[in-house]
């Protein structure tokens, strides 16, 4: 609930933005009415939508924000540069011109070489279509309105976007685990528990997982946040694996690196080989070739675009509850 009401905060704050964006006194005023409802809109949906959003691959949805600030960002500065391009002051107020002038002032303008727009449109009683062709104005009209409104929306995807992957805070989980144990829970604490290197990209992805299947109502165990802090990390781990229904392995390069065996013996410790075939579930983010004790499990592969959302797939996994 927290992430929407983040969401509807950012999503007014972009209308309230669409509305009191500096737009020239220039622009007809039912043109700037319709640029900022226009924006406001957009701005409104956009949020709501990545609200709602059940989420994509973490690369793809961050190169969706950046792309979004860039967009953001080049129509900012698209619009700062028509204030100087396509305004003009006659009388003390501003007037839109163009950018081309109109064929039958050639004679006018190499009589006049250096004058400055503002001298063209004061000899020209303030009249701009008198130099500049009608279809240079509207554009520039359109220019001096529709970047900086049209803005608004991207900016707050991007923002949106950030809010909704928040890969490095994850909420607090409703009730802490019992106490340690030493034998097999009958009544497992968690869906899964996840397993994963500390590098990037790979914490991040393991964030992100955790935020899509808490979101679906599974409980997932994770070091950062269900580690006690007073206990050594594998009696943690192996603590974990104990209340955990699943097992889930973040693949990637850095996860079969021959350096992590402590992890991969007390996994393998944990659970007898019929148990690791039953509740070991390799995420495989990258192609690499499995480690050993992870050999003949299928997996859910992440790097290919499937048929079914690996993400579904996995949720419908966890979701199986044992009779």
């Amino acid at each position: 609930m927290t992430r929407y009401w983040r969401h509807g905060a950012l999503a007014l704050a972009a209308a309230v933005a669409a509305f009191v964006w500096p737009l020239t006194s220039a622009v007809p005023p039912g043109i700037a009415l319709s640029a900022r409802l226009a924006s406001a809109i957009a701005a409104l949906l956009v949020c709501g939508g990545v609200a709602t959003w059940s989420g994509g691959r973490m690369r793809t949805t961050i190169a969706i924000a950046a792309s979004c600030a860039v967009i953001g960002l080049a129509l900012v500065g698209t619009y700062v540069s028509a204030q100087t391009q396509c305004l003009a002051d006659y009388d003390g107020r501003p007037v839109v011109i163009g950018t081309t002038f109109a064929p039958d002032t050639q004679a006018y303008l190499a009589r006049n070489p250096g004058l400055s727009m503002s001298d063209r449109l004061l000899d020209a009683g303030g009249v701009a279509e008198r130099i500049w062709t009608a279809d240079s104005i509207r554009k520039c009209t359109l220019l001096v309105t529709w970047p900086g409104v049209g803005a608004i929306p991207f900016l707050a995807a991007s923002a949106a976007i950030l809010i909704r992957r928040r890969s490095y805070v994850l909420p607090a989980q409703s009730a802490r685990p019992g106490p340690p144990v030493s034998g097999r829970m009958t009544a497992p604490v968690y869906d899964a528990f996840l397993s994963y290197r500390h590098v990037e990209p790979d914490r991040a992805i393991a964030l992100d997982l955790v935020e899509t299947l808490e979101r679906r109502g599974l409980r997932v165990a994770i070091d950062v946040r269900d580690f006690s802090p007073n206990e050594h990390f594998l009696s943690e781990m192996e603590r974990c694996i104990k209340q955990s229904r699943f097992v889930l392995c973040v693949i990637t390069s850095s996860y079969t690196q021959s350096d992590h065996t402590s992890e991969e013996a007390i996994i393998s410790q944990t659970l007898d080989l019929a148990e690791r075939r039953r509740r070991l579930v390799p995420l495989i983010f990258e192609r690499v070739e499995l480690p050993v004790w992870l050999h003949g499990l299928v997996g859910i592969d992440f790097t290919a675009a499937p048929i079914v959302d690996p993400r579904e797939r996995l949720v419908q996994l966890l979701d199986k509850r044992e009779s």
